[in-house]
């Protein structure tokens, strides 16, 4: 259980409605210890991550449905336009990238796209795009260190 003290230099509604010390039981689940940040980026996810898939989908909508051309890692393969990254890399390409939110919030599914990092999750498909996965690039370092 959280204990909550009522500050006694409080004055008006607030103060009245407080008793002097109230308990607040929150479900074990909730009782975890996270740092501040970790909690604002939970809360962030939990607030955001439906608003901002939905504006995703009605952005997918609007592009053109075809055919484009997209490598992932050293796979290139004809892929629908209307989807993201990340559903491109699940259904056409079978290769998973580790997400979370899906929403662009966390940055879970980032991969590299001409040298900068990208959202999987919120970035849609184009003709000609080069993204290299974060695994796949380690498993290349590695193979780079493990050789010399």
């Amino acid at each position: 259980r959280i204990l909550l003290e009522k500050n006694t230099r409080r004055e008006g509604p607030v103060a009245a409605s407080l008793s002097d010390r109230q308990d607040f039981a929150l479900p074990p689940s909730d009782l975890v210890a996270m740092s501040s940040t970790e909690t604002a980026n939970k809360m962030k996810i939990a607030l955001l991550k439906y608003p901002k898939r939905a504006a995703m989908q009605a952005q997918l909508k609007k592009i053109p449905l075809r055919q484009v051309k997209v490598q992932i890692n050293n796979d290139t393969k004809m892929v629908s336009s209307q989807q993201t990254v990340l559903e491109s890399s699940i259904k056409d390409f079978e290769i998973r990238i580790p997400y979370n939110c899906r929403a662009g919030i966390c940055g879970a599914c980032e991969a590299l796209h001409q040298g900068q990092r990208i959202k999987t999750c919120y970035t849609p498909v184009k003709d000609g795009m080069r993204i290299v996965t974060l695994d796949h690039e380690m498993n290349m370092l590695r193979q780079g260190t493990a050789d010399e």
